[in-house]
C-alpha cells in the first residue's frame, strides 16, 4: 500500500514536471531570485526525479535552472547599478512587497565589500542570500561579465547538486520524501535565522543611533 502510494506521488511529480518543462523551471528560477519568498529549492530536485524517469534530461534541467538564476540575478544587478540612493528609496517604498528590507541591503553590501566577488559562489548555496547579493554587486560597480560568470558558476553548482540528488533519490522513494521534508525544514530554519539576525541587526542599529 505504501509503495503504491509513493509510486503515485512520483508519477504525479513526473507529470507536473512534464507540464512545466524546461521553460517552467527557467521561469521558476527567475522568480525565485527576484522574489526570494518563493524558493525553487524543491523544484529542481523534483525535476531530477523526472529526469531519472526519462521525462526530462538532466543537462536540460541544470541549464534551465542556471539560466533562470542568472537572468533573475542580472535583473537585481541592473537595479543595483542605478545607485545607492535609488536602491534605498525603492527598498523603503516597495521592499516589503519584494521581501527585501533596507537592513538586509546593508548586511549584503557589507558582506560583498568585505569578501568581494567570491561571495557570489557561496551565496547560491544559501537560501535567501542568492537573491540579496546581486543588488550590492551592482551597487559596488562590479563589471557585468565577471558578475555573470561567477553567478552562472555558482548557480550551476547548485543546480547540479540538486538535480543529481533528485536522480539518486528517485530510486529510493522513502529516502526521497524524507529528504524533501528535511530540505523544507532547513529552508524554514534558514528564514527563521535570517529573521532573527535581522531583528538583532535592527536593534543594534537602533541602539547605536540612540547612543549617537
Amino acid at each position: 500500500m505504501l509503495g503504491e502510494g509513493i509510486s503515485r506521488v512520483r508519477a504525479l511529480i513526473e507529470s507536473v514536471m512534464a507540464e512545466l518543462g524546461y521553460g517552467g523551471i527557467f521561469l521558476a528560477a527567475v522568480v525565485e531570485v527576484v522574489f526570494p519568498p518563493l524558493p525553487s529549492d524543491l523544484l529542481v530536485p523534483a525535476a531530477g526525479v523526472a529526469a531519472a524517469g526519462g521525462v526530462l534530461r538532466p543537462e536540460g534541467v541544470i541549464l534551465a535552472a542556471t539560466a533562470g538564476t542568472v537572468v533573475g540575478a542580472l535583473i537585481l544587478y541592473a537595479f543595483g547599478r542605478r545607485g545607492e540612493p535609488v536602491v534605498r528609496r525603492a527598498v523603503r517604498r516597495y521592499g516589503r512587497w519584494l521581501g527585501i528590507r533596507e537592513a538586509e541591503v546593508d548586511r549584503a553590501l557589507l558582506l560583498f565589500r568585505r569578501y568581494g566577488a567570491p561571495v557570489l559562489l557561496v551565496a547560491h548555496l544559501i537560501p535567501g542570500l542568492r537573491s540579496g547579493i546581486a543588488i550590492p554587486a551592482g551597487m559596488s560597480g562590479m563589471p557585468v561579465l565577471p558578475f555573470s560568470g561567477l553567478t552562472a558558476l555558482g548557480a550551476a553548482m547548485r543546480a547540479m547538486l540538486q538535480t543529481t540528488a533528485g536522480m539518486l533519490l528517485a530510486s529510493h522513494p522513502l529516502l526521497f520524501f524524507s529528504t524533501l521534508f528535511l530540505i523544507g525544514a532547513i529552508i524554514l530554519m534558514g528564514w527563521a535565522v535570517r529573521a532573527l539576525a535581522r531583528l538583532i541587526f535592527d536593534k543594534g542599529r537602533a541602539g547605536s543611533g540612540h547612543s549617537g
